[in-house]
């Protein structure tokens, strides 16, 4: 029976645990929705104004014409005839990347505010020039007879709307209404008929673009040989394209990234022609960075949730072992309203870091719970003596927490190391109780 009023007093600290973290997840939940509005918010400012932005080209585009001969019935006399007339007929589209191709982009960030999301924005000024080599006659099938028509400079851009200026070196009309189902291209340029260049000589071209966008910006790298070059005040970029950065600076005032890449590492120009003829210039594979958001609070109020059974176990044994130690009595709605109060440090937390820094919502909000518990267990502890040691536990844990939280390579390292320390207080602290005699004062009361 001794034993049994122990087990029971464990038992319902452990119920009262696991209650606690019920309103833990509903908190949860709650950070998930306001991540998803945040989402939504970013969503709906992309839809009325420009969005994440990718660029790739520019190719050689030529249209193509087949003459064939058809065979029709007339009637002549009375009679049925057939005939042969000849006809002109579009045969598709051929595009032609560049043999090399040079790109750079300077991206200025401004962070803007709907409501209170924030929204990274910017405006590049972009520089793509590159020589593409003219192609031979189209591919002859018997008698039909094909060939190349009308030529144009075709680029395209995932947003057209960002573009807010384009000019061309070497013309003038640069967005010129299409002709032969180039309408897809957010960029054209009409460079002639076909007869005016001889197969193997070299189209060069250069466009500066101004671009704006949200989140991130990519280029392709149509070319057999490709140079990009991006910069951006903008510190915290993540380059999770396709191709990491052969070089690349980054400071707190911003960075500077390098692709060098080859029709090697590409696929070269059968590649861009297959994703062209498939009309999907969209999927190319491209370089780029996104301007990704280290201190993102829904990532990392969701975050510190993950580690509240954490704050729980580690209060309630701190609890516990004075409970143990200083031969008091807490009652379990005492366990369930300090609970309470880790609980509401979470809704706190995200709904102060919504309108201010994270770091100083964090510290307000762990500055706030840490008084509010220490100035309710002074009383059921019995005097402040006894109460003073937990201000300093609990500071420990919000510290503790917040490294987590900055740390996210090392969190399982901290978290086991510091899980472990709390194992060894708590056994080093009672390795002198009699917890038979214990078990006996419970079973008294």
């Amino acid at each position: 029976m001794k034993r049994l009023a122990l087990v029971g007093r464990f038992a319902a600290i452990g119920f009262v645990a696991a209650c606690v973290l019920v309103p833990i997840s509903m908190i949860e939940s709650k950070i998930s929705e306001r991540q998803q509005r945040a989402g939504s918010v970013l969503a709906q400012f992309a839809a009325e104004t420009a969005g994440p932005q990718t660029v790739v080209g520019p190719f050689l585009a030529l249209t193509c014409e087949e003459a064939v001969e058809v065979e029709r019935q007339v009637m002549h006399g009375g009679k049925a005839e057939t005939i042969r007339e000849g006809k002109t007929l579009p045969c598709g589209v051929g595009y032609f990347p560049p043999r090399a191709f040079k790109a750079s982009a300077t991206l200025p960030v401004e962070t803007l505010h709907r409501g209170l999301y924030p929204i990274r924005l910017y405006r590049a000024a972009m520089q793509l020039a590159g020589e593409i080599e003219w192609p031979g006659p189209p591919s002859q099938e018997g008698a039909i007879r094909r060939e190349w028509k009308d030529a144009y400079l075709v680029t395209f851009v995932s947003d057209p709307r960002g573009i807010k200026a384009i000019a061309s070196s070497t013309s003038k009309d640069v967005l010129a209404p299409p002709q032969g189902g180039l309408d897809r291209f957010a960029v054209r340029e009409r460079v002639g008929a076909y007869p005016d260049r001889k197969p193997g000589s070299l189209v060069a071209f250069s466009y500066d673009m101004t671009l704006a966008g949200t989140s991130s910006l990519a280029i392709a790298p149509v070319g057999d040989t490709s140079d990009i070059r991006m910069g951006s005040n903008w510190p915290h970029p993540s380059f999770g394209s396709n191709w990491t950065p052969e070089e690349r600076n980054i400071g707190d005032s911003g960075f500077d990234a390098r692709w060098r890449m080859t029709s090697v590492a590409t696929g070269g120009q059968a590649t861009w022609s297959r994703l062209m003829a498939a009309s999907t210039p969209g999927s190319a594979p491209a370089a780029g960075a996104s301007l990704y958001d280290p201190v993102n609070v829904y990532l990392l109020s969701h975050r510190a949730t993950e580690y509240a059974f954490l704050f729980v176990l580690f209060t309630f044994t701190a609890l516990a072992l004075a409970e143990v130690t200083a031969g008091i009595r807490l009652h379990p709605i005492q366990y369930a309203l300090v609970g309470s109060a880790i609980a509401v440090f979470f809704l706190l937390l995200i709904a102060l870091s919504e309108h201010f820094d994270f770091g100083l919502s964090y510290l307000a909000a762990s500055a706030a719970c840490v008084m509010l518990l220490t100035f309710y267990l002074r009383h059921p502890l019995g005097s402040w003596l006894r109460a003073a040691a937990f201000p300093g536990i609990f500071a420990a844990l919000y510290g503790t927490l917040y490294t987590l939280l900055l740390s996210e390579d090392n969190a399982l390292l901290m978290g086991s190391v510091l899980t472990f320390a709390i194992l060894a207080v708590v056994m080093v602290a009672t390795r002198k109780v009699e917890w038979t005699s214990l078990s006996g004062r419970l079973a008294s009361v």
